[in-house]
Order: C-alpha cells, then sequence, then structure tokens
C-alpha cells in the first residue's frame, strides 16, 4: 500500500511539474505579472485607473466589477503559478526509478547461448571450421535485441512519465576507420524509417554539428543535450518533436567502434547535466558494454579468418 500511494505520489509530482513548467503556463504568468507591474506602476505615476475609465467611457458598474474580479483572480492566479513553479524548480521531481535488470539479464542469456553453440561446434572428434564458427555470430540480430532491451529499460525507469514508442529514438553507428565515417546500423522504433544520415564522414561539413561526430572528432566519450536549441537539425522530421539527447562512443582502449544515439521525444526527462549522466551511467552503460561486446567479437571473427587464410597461404 505504502509502495502504491509513493509511486502515485511521485507521477502526480512529475504530471504536476510538467503543466506548472511548461512553456503555456509560463507565457500567462509572466505575461500577467508583467502587465500587472507596468500598470500598478502607471497607475503610481500618472493616476491612471482602468477602471474608472471602463466606468465613465464604456461599461455600467456590474460589467467594471466583473473586469475588477477577473482581474484579481487572473492575477491571482498567475502569482500561484510562479510560486508553485519556483517550487518545482529547486525541488525538481525525481523521474527515475531503480528497476531489476530483467532486460540486461535477457541479453546475457542471448549471449551465453551463442557461446554455448561455438563450443558444441568444437567437437573434439571432429575438425572446427573457423568460418562455420564466424556465421554463428549474429551480430545484426543480436545488436537488434539489445538496443529492444535497452529501450525497454529506459521506459521502466522513468516511472513519472509513460513513455511510448515514439518518445525514444535510438540509432547504432559503426566506424569505418579507412575511410573515417559512421556508417548506420539499424535503429529504434525499427517500424518508423526516419533514418536519413547513413553515412556521416568525420570531415564533411554537412555533419561536423551532429553530435555523434562531434564527440569523436574531440576525442571526448559521451555527449549530452539538455536543451533541443543545441541540437543540430538535421535532415530528419525528428528535429520537430527532440527534446534532449544523449549519446556515447562504442570502443574499447583507442579501438572506435561505433556509437550509440539515444533521443528523447515529446517530454523533456532531466533537468541538469548531471542528471543525465547518473542516467547514463546506471541504465544506458551495461547495455553500452554489451553493444561493445559484440563489435568485438564480429572483430575477432574477422581476424581470425585473415588469421587461417593467411597461416595456410605458408
Amino acid at each position: 500500500m505504502v509502495q502504491v500511494l509513493r509511486t502515485w505520489y511521485k507521477k502526480s509530482y512529475g504530471w504536476a511539474a510538467d503543466i506548472v513548467l511548461s512553456k503555456y503556463c509560463k507565457l500567462f504568468t509572466d505575461m500577467t505579472i508583467l502587465a500587472a507591474s507596468g500598470y500598478l506602476m502607471a497607475k503610481k505615476l500618472f493616476g491612471l485607473s482602468i477602471s474608472n475609465w471602463l466606468l465613465a467611457n464604456a461599461f455600467h458598474q456590474p460589467l467594471v466589477n466583473l473586469y475588477f474580479y477577473s482581474s484579481a483572480i487572473a492575477l491571482s492566479t498567475a502569482i500561484g503559478i510562479k510560486m508553485i513553479a519556483l517550487l518545482f524548480e529547486h525541488f525538481p521531481p525525481t523521474k527515475q526509478a531503480a528497476v531489476p535488470p530483467d532486460e540486461i539479464s535477457d541479453c546475457l542469456l542471448v549471449i551465453n547461448k551463442e557461446i554455448l553453440s561455438h563450443l558444441k561446434r568444437l567437437d573434439p572428434l571432429v575438425q572446427a571450421d573457423i568460418k562455420d564458427l564466424k556465421e554463428q555470430h549474429a551480430f545484426d540480430v543480436n545488436i537488434r535485441i539489445i538496443v529492444e532491451a535497452l529501450a525497454e529499460q529506459i521506459r521502466r525507469s522513468i516511472d513519472t512519465i509513460t513513455l511510448k514508442r515514439r518518445d525514444i529514438f535510438i540509432s547504432v553507428y559503426s566506424f569505418d576507420e579507412v575511410q573515417k565515417c559512421l556508417l548506420y546500423e539499424l535503429h529504434y522504433d525499427s517500424k518508423r524509417d526516419i533514418v536519413n544520415s547513413r553515412r556521416m564522414c568525420l570531415d564533411d561539413e554537412r555533419y561536423r554539428a551532429y553530435e555523434c561526430v562531434k564527440c569523436i572528432n574531440q576525442g571526448v566519450a559521451t555527449a549530452y543535450v539538455l536543451d533541443k536549441s543545441r541540437y543540430a537539425k538535421g535532415h530528419s522530421k525528428r528535429h520537430k518533436s527532440v527534446k534532449q539527447y544523449m549519446g556515447a562512443t562504442l570502443g574499447l582502449n583507442d579501438h572506435l567502434f561505433g556509437f550509440l544515439n539515444i533521443e528523447f521525444h515529446n517530454h523533456f526527462l532531466f533537468t541538469d547535466e548531471d542528471e543525465m549522466q547518473e542516467f547514463m551511467e546506471g541504465v544506458v552503460f551495461p547495455f553500452k558494454l554489451l553493444l561493445e561486446y559484440q563489435f568485438l567479437k564480429k572483430l575477432f571473427f574477422e581476424k581470425f579468418s585473415d588469421f587461417e587464410k593467411y597461416w595456410k597461404a605458408t
């Protein structure tokens, strides 16, 4: 019962914060308070009285009284909303929740089953074929499973807002070290074909402002965009609804495998970059490691196949 009440309180608090801190409420309160302040200054300096002017030139007393009470209610409401907004700004709702790592467990189960299939192929009585082992690594399927699990874990970790599939966009790119380009691998939700930049070269002026390209060129591991005004407008309609962004390089030591992009649409989920970083480290990083494992395994089999070819040549 206590847990139910706590969840209800957090959802109500987050819902109220979203409404009060929305641009429409802010516009109403700021304009109302600004207009009232200007009117009071004009009344003090010039003796201006709108109610007296209306009574003398336009309305009868009942309508002037209606104007007076309506203005008083509007001003009181604006002041009340402003005070509540200050409360929410100083004590923002916590939208993250600790959830069991069920999605990670599912991904690890898939990985373990694949390793078991490798071991079964290594029968001591049968000569092993390296190419056969390589074909067992379902790289495309595995990274899609991981990304789907990551999206589900993100939805479960935000407990004050019900995130829908269209509220999260995740894309994974691999890195071509020779051509210095990011190459598109997949995106979530795969049912929506909203990816236009499928090849992004690091020295191409068209992509210099993209967070993933900036991150790699600057040699940093993660990128955070708290305000969409700082987010580069690409060639996609996604920019209209994107609110916040986080991204991370996929690699090990000095070897870069690719990049992971996560966009949050229709909702502001984080109040500052520290909160975004905490979410990245607590929720996203375990799946980042799983993706890096898949890239590393793919590279291992490619190198292993090359080794077999050169070994036979000698």
